[in-house]
């Protein structure tokens, strides 16, 4: 499944099914009862617009199916 990633350099939105997810601490609930997936996502390629490779915070991703 692709996932749309944000270049934190160039700031410009790119989409790739090249990840995987580490450091993956499981489901957390917040104080709000909210619950988030405590992760981060390594894009397994360079990126398409600066040729760093990036890793990010699960939280910060969009969700594929959807609204946030």
């Amino acid at each position: 499944m692709e996932l749309v990633f944000v270049c934190p350099v160039a700031h410009t939105p790119f989409k790739t099914d090249a990840y995987r997810i580490v450091e993956n601490h499981g489901i957390r609930t917040d104080a709000a009862g909210q619950k988030h997936l405590d992760a981060k996502v390594c894009v397994d390629m360079a990126c398409p617009h600066c040729g760093d490779r990036h890793i990010y915070s699960a939280d910060a991703l969009s969700c594929p199916f959807g609204n946030d």
